[in-house]
């Protein structure tokens, strides 16, 4: 291994001990191995995409601030050292891959990493991607459709394609990497054993959801590619419907069509995109929670100090109003309500899932109304609605009271604290890898998003709920450690947030009256606010469970005050429903199945009477070569009707069925032609037509088959008469 030196000119070598053959590479001779190269970190490179469609295909910079520290970054990371010290000209040559490779081989259908480049180059990707991938998850990351989500959902893709195309690999196969990558590395990265259900569930559910997707996109993308034929373009919008309708990455659309020397339309895919994009934000009438602006532009750029949180303890103070900031619309017109950031607030920010409080603020006499309030870094944004035409600068620097709305907050913390029962009841009843994926606690709901690949049965939930009832009427006390070392909340076995970060000192909130060296019910690192004992939450109900993502469920819960209103109006729905079947809500059921029965035995009986439509209650004429048959039905369904149709000519090419079916005083007309009938000159749609003119309607269709309608049933004689005259006519009789 010898040092190289780059040469990038020709211009003369710098002074000092080297000569210009220093800095030339050698590549033929093979004598070199780059292992460390000096990169000077000083600025900020900040940019947006060139295509905001395809942020793969390049950046362009918006700005280059200086960094608030200097550093160098010689690129010698891990995998880099390894190759190095064990004398290899490359990463995928350590053990860090090559037994992800003998995994592969094993798993495949006969090939052997370095067997071809093509076999070669598909193993470095599926191993280095679903490595990454696997990291990804176990950190908290889940596939998705933006953000880091679409990042990881790539990847996987990515590898999948690979694996597919490339080994040969025709059913999931991710899944089965998991062990030999993770189980070298889980005494340092423990968050590989934690996880390691959630890992394989993830990618086994992504992979076969991407191959469904693969399959009915591959299909329409076949059917286009030859009907475009060899060289020919794949439209914009094309690739965009199977993107948008089918999933159908842009990036595979292009690696397909390129296979049979196609090319894809990506400015009019970018086109389309756009216009998609355009058309969901005129949709969402999003307006910013900020009033508009955000970042430093918030109250005009000015320094404004961190809020200091006091809602732990306080639920009322008086605060200075340190700034306000009118709210704007999305159109940039001012509303009634503005922004105040406060020295000190009760109010609590939303933010872990929990909603913001809301309340008064009290100022020169005038209460006004705090709507919400949200965080930006460490400043709270209590959104305020103005009265009597207060003008929000004229309360800047004054002193106000903040009073939190304290029966509503006492209901969000009735929901916050189930939310931990929950989440320590579903790790209870389907396993460990259930980690949370997302929440929302308000005063009305909760609502919980858990890693988890198929539907709750009712009996998982019905078990869910009596655990969680059980530690609520056993009015455990919850207590909150305030100020562990990270290190020392997971050792007393407080879980983390699935994909939150934490700072160095953290807060648990324990459920359960035992020693922090004991286990409890439920240990989470939490922010949020509780109630003081489970006993506050009064009752727990599961609403729904349902998907909310791939491998995520989500579960809809009242507690307190909203399961109450809940029982109620379910009362009062049986009891609706009771009194419409002339029932007791004891005997609902009864009731239910009673009515279910009777027009189950109604259906047969005019199923009974529709099939005898073309025979005892059915009229044949013969009208030159062609026979007409004439069915009357009443109060049966319309496709009753077409069966008697069909039945009238069904082996009989020479024959003509009308269906005439009266309901409600109107009256529809459905006809059939036989082939034969057809060449002899009959026309189902004028049939109809004439039938339908007879008694004040019109329709039409096509000659061997047409439906119309008429509003009034009373002249259906007439209209039977002037069916059979157009028949007539038509096949001159």
């Amino acid at each position: 291994m010898t040092r190289r030196l780059n040469w990038v000119d020709d211009s003369p070598a710098p002074e000092g001990p080297y000569s210009k053959e220093d800095f030339l590479r050698d590549d033929e001779a093979g004598k070199w191995l780059e292992i460390w190269n000096d990169v000077f970190i000083q600025s900020e490179w900040q940019g947006e995409p060139v295509d905001p469609a395809r942020p793969d295909k390049g950046w362009k910079k918006t700005g280059m601030p200086d960094l608030p520290f200097k550093s160098v970054d010689t690129g010698m990371g891990l995998d880099r050292t390894a190759a190095a010290l064990g004398g290899h000209r490359s990463v995928y040559d350590t053990d860090a891959f090559q037994p992800i490779f003998r995994e592969l081989e094993k798993l495949g259908s006969g090939f052997k990493y370095g067997s071809s480049e093509d076999v070669m180059q598909a193993m470095r990707i599926v191993a280095d991607h679903v490595r990454g991938a696997i990291f990804c998850i176990a950190d908290g990351i889940l596939p998705g459709n933006s953000g880091r989500g679409y990042v990881l959902r790539r990847l996987i893709r990515r590898a999948v394609l690979k694996g597919q195309r490339g080994l040969g690999f025709d059913s999931e196969f991710l899944y089965r990497l998991v062990d030999v990558i993770s189980a070298p590395l889980q005494s340092h990265y423990p968050e590989l054993a934690d996880r390691h259900e959630l890992v394989i569930e993830t990618l086994k559910g992504e992979e076969h959801q991407f191959r469904t997707t693969l399959g009915r996109g591959s299909s329409i993308l076949a059917k286009e590619l030859k009907r475009i034929g060899t060289g020919a373009e794949v439209s914009g919008s094309f690739a965009f419907q199977l993107y948008d309708t089918y999933g159908f990455p842009v990036e595979v659309t292009e690696e397909i069509a390129a296979e049979q020397g196609c090319e894809v339309d990506i400015e009019g895919f970018r086109a389309a995109m756009i216009e998609a994009q355009e058309r969901s934000r005129g949709a969402s009438g999003m307006e910013t929670v900020y009033g508009g602006v955000e970042g430093t532009e918030l109250f005009g750029g000015r320094d404004i100090p961190a809020t200091e949180f006091i809602g732990y303890t306080d639920r009322e103070a008086e605060v200075t109003i340190v700034a306000v900031q009118p709210r704007v619309d999305p159109r940039g017109n001012k509303t009634n309500k503005f922004v105040a950031a406060l020295d000190r607030s009760p109010f609590y920010a939303e933010s872990g899932g929990q909603c913001g409080d809301t309340g008064t603020l009290t100022v020169d006499g005038q209460t006004l109304k705090v709507l919400d309030t949200q965080k930006n870094g460490g400043i709270w944004l209590h959104i305020v609605e103005t009265e009597n035409g207060l003008e929000p600068k004229s309360i800047e620097g004054k002193m106000a009271e903040a009073r939190v709305d304290n029966d509503r907050l006492t209901e969000v913390t009735r929901n916050h604290t189930a939310t931990h029962l929950m989440h320590a009841a579903l790790r209870q009843v389907l396993g460990g890898h259930v980690a949370q994926a997302g929440s929302l606690v308000n005063s009305e709901s909760l609502r919980f998003d858990f890693t988890h690949s198929q539907a709750m049965t009712p009996a998982e939930i019905a078990e869910v709920e009596a655990l969680v009832n059980k530690e609520i009427w056993a009015a455990q006390p919850v207590t909150i450690h305030d100020g562990l070392e990270i290190d020392e909340a997971r050792s007393i076995g407080a879980m983390a947030l699935f994909g939150e970060k934490y700072a160095d000192k953290v807060r648990v909130v324990q459920i359960g009256d035992m020693p922090k060296s004991e286990p409890s019910f439920s240990r989470e690192l939490c922010g949020g606010i509780h109630v003081k004992n489970t006993g506050e939450i009064g009752v727990f109900k599961v609403i729904s469970e349902a998907s909310a993502a791939s491998g995520v469920r989500r579960i809809t819960a009242f507690t307190g005050q909203g399961a109450v209103n809940w029982a109620n109006q379910q009362q009062s729905t049986v009891a609706e429903a009771a009194g419409k079947l002339k029932a007791t809500p004891r005997d609902l059921l009864t009731a239910i199945d009673k009515t279910l029965a009777n027009l189950k035995e109604e259906k047969k009986k005019r199923e009974q009477l529709a099939s005898q439509g073309s025979s005892s209650a059915a009229e044949s004429t013969e009208i030159g070569s062609v026979t007409l048959v004439v069915s009357q039905l009443q109060d049966v369904e319309m496709k009753d009707a077409q069966a008697a149709a069909d039945r009238a000519v069904d082996g009989k090419a020479d024959h003509v069925g009308l269906v005439a079916l009266a309901a409600n005083g109107k009256v529809m007309f459905v006809c059939k032609a036989g082939d034969d009938a057809v060449k002899a000159g009959a026309h189902a749609g004028n049939i109809v037509k004439a039938a339908a003119s007879a008694a004040g309607g019109g329709g039409g269709g096509r000659p061997n088959f047409a439906t119309a309608g008429a509003k009034d049933s009373s002249k259906l004689p007439a209209a039977i008469e002037a069916a059979k005259a157009a028949l007539t006519e038509q096949v001159g009789a």
